[in-house]
């Protein structure tokens, strides 16, 4: 007599889906779909520690193998994913990712679709697409704080582009406002005009620093409190515009991490995601590429940082205006990220 047979990719999608489930936060919340034709098998929400339910929600799709070997990059590619499912993953309101299960160790591997899309992995009009999967991008406790700051990331995505887009325009202020502020008295108040500028560049700094560098900057409010200090500590009339004492100590903790946030917007844009910021952002992409950043030139401290260039930028506020050149020349021999 004949049975129905239950096959081995069954077992696999079956084994997978649990592996995953035991694998995730235990205050996740899991929400299995009754029909995974269509490019998504789970939708996730990240509920906190503390049990709070944020709206916080990705989607999944879960992939498994049994010969899952690494390259010497410690990259595994899965090749034989629909391009009409890449393009379904497109359409969704929330970040993407895929996990790929190895059914022998048992570890789960993740990968972001949205920054892949970016970096121009899926790139042609093939019918298929491969997906690279890291080693170190697992369900290990690093790794989900890591998969955190990338799903984060996405969602604020638009914001993160936005500022990139500000600190890539707006970058030569950058050395002439620390001159200004360096050569400033300590007990002096910065104009409210000063003082929007240094935040403007402080919350650029924040947004970038926290999703492309991973670093935790110091969060505004601190520093409005480390002002009312600043105001006590020398007696000064208590207002909201900060002293320059205040200013020097932003620019020590910031100002170089922040540089090093610029030049890898500076890559992003018009190297490794070119593709994507000349479809999305032309005019930024087409600036950059006609009219090449000098900020990479290995004076910029010296010349705004330690002021060593004193007789030279007698008049910082000029800078605001001017678009320097005189790098430009040998651009190409300067060190990039």
């Amino acid at each position: 007599m004949e049975y129905p047979r239950r096959i081995n990719t069954h077992i696999y999608e079956s084994k997978s889906l649990d592996i995953v489930s035991r694998s995730l936060p235990p205050e996740w919340i899991v929400r299995e779909l009754t029909e995974r034709d269509y490019g998504i098998d789970l939708y996730v929400e990240l509920v906190t520690k503390d049990g709070l339910v944020t709206g916080d929600m990705i989607a999944l799709q879960v992939k498994s193998t049994t010969t899952c070997r690494f390259n010497n990059k410690n990259k595994f590619s899965l090749s034989g994913i629909k391009r009409s499912t890449l393009n379904y993953w497109q359409g969704l309101p929330v970040p993407v990712f895929v996990f790929l299960v190895d059914l022998n160790s048992e570890n789960v591997y993740w990968c972001c679709v949205q920054e892949e899309l970016r970096k121009g992995s899926f790139n042609g009009d093939s019918a298929t697409i491969t997906l690279g999967f890291y080693k170190h991008n697992t369900l290990s406790n690093d790794g989900i704080d890591i998969l955190k700051i990338y799903y984060l990331r996405e969602k604020r995505w638009p914001m993160i582009e936005s500022a990139m887009e500000k600190c890539l325009i707006s970058y030569n202020t950058l050395g002439p406002l620390v001159l200004m502020c360096k050569r400033r008295k300590n007990n002096e108040v910065c104009s409210t005009t000063i003082q929007y500028l240094l935040l403007e560049h402080y919350e650029n700094y924040v947004l970038l620093a926290r999703y492309l560098l991973f670093k935790s900057p110091r969060a505004l409010p601190e520093w409005y409190e480390r002002n009312i200090e600043i105001h006590k500590e020398n007696s000064t009339e208590l207002t909201l515009n900060f002293t320059y004492q205040l200013a020097k100590e932003m620019l020590d903790e910031f100002v170089g991490k922040y540089r090093r946030c610029i030049l890898h917007s500076y890559e992003l844009v018009t190297n490794h995601q070119s593709q994507y910021f000349s479809q999305k952002r032309p005019y930024l992409y087409a600036h950059l590429c006609n009219a090449p950043h000098t900020f990479v030139a290995e004076d910029w401290y010296a010349r705004y940082y330690f002021d060593e260039y004193e007789n030279e930028t007698l008049n910082p506020e000029k800078a605001f205006f001017e678009d320097f050149t005189e790098f430009d020349s040998f651009l190409g021999d300067l060190g990039r990220t």
